[in-house]
């Protein structure tokens, strides 16, 4: 009688999938270079690169060099301080979503701004933030704009209330997941609320959180397939001298009829 091999029962269970990991030790160095120095407007030596990343002279060195001739970093005329250059602002704005956005929005916001005698700004999400991508200054001898390129708290900002509200509650829950800790984030009753009453007026008006004095007012902008992709935003100012003729609530229709117009546009291409 022969004798019978038993064979190991075969594990059914489903394999677990491993995300793999590369590292890139060189890229890593560079992009952590370039993410400190976007946030350092008067720059940074070489020694306070090396420290601020915990790195040594040695190796940063070289990557900066190599990063000065790409054009993505210089030096400031007579000094060894490193700064950013317009480059990646340059890479940013050629992205096609933002590019065709700019197209669309900058004659209408053109016009706004000469219509009103006011500057006005468009502001999109990204990473837990509102990011400034376009900006018009008003006709008027004295003026108050946002500085293109600024990043704006989503809860802080007439822009960030707009963005919040009229995003859909799969998106809004991811945005609220990316706010910054160093961000003030109110509790959920206070989020349903500012969500509530945006969206039932279709715009928010409020008094400026930072300026006083200023009278921000902000509308949805979207695309076609009715995805909130900015908002358009009127810092509002009220002047003493009669200058400007246009009153706060006419101001609100052109700044809606602006807000339609880049939104149709955007619709049409």
């Amino acid at each position: 009688m022969s004798e019978q091999k038993i064979k190991p029962a075969k594990n059914k269970a489903a394999p677990t999938k491993r995300r793999k990991t590369y590292s890139a030790p060189a890229l890593e160095k560079g992009l952590a270079i370039l993410e400190l120095l976007a946030g350092e407007s008067e720059g940074l030596k070489l020694s306070d690169i090396a420290r601020r990343l915990d790195r040594s002279v040695g190796e940063l060195f070289r990557m900066l060099v190599v990063l000065e001739q790409c054009g993505y970093v210089c030096t400031i005329d007579g000094t060894d301080t490193y700064i950013l250059t317009l480059k990646m602002f340059d890479l940013s704005h050629r992205f096609p979503p933002i590019k065709r956005l700019l197209s669309v929005a900058a004659p209408i916001m053109k016009a706004l701004s000469y219509t009103i005698g006011q500057s006005c700004h468009l502001t999109v999400y990204y990473e837990g933030k509102g990011h400034v991508v376009a900006q018009q200054d008003s006709p008027s001898e004295r003026i108050f704009s946002v500085r293109l390129g600024a990043e704006v708290s989503l809860f802080n900002s007439c822009s960030g209330h707009v963005l919040l509200a009229f995003a859909d509650e799969d998106e809004r829950l991811r945005m609220l997941a990316k706010i910054p800790s160093v961000h003030k984030k109110p509790g959920n009753a206070a989020i349903k609320k500012l969500v509530s009453k945006v969206r039932a007026q279709g715009f928010e008006n409020i008094v400026s959180l930072q300026i006083q004095g200023v009278q921000d007012i902000g509308f949805p902008v979207f695309d076609y397939t009715g995805k909130v992709v900015a908002a358009l935003v009127v810092p509002f100012v009220s002047y003493l001298d009669g200058s400007h003729k246009i009153v706060i609530y006419e101001a609100i229709e052109e700044i809606k009829s602006a807000s339609e117009a880049i939104s149709n546009t955007l619709g049409l291409i």
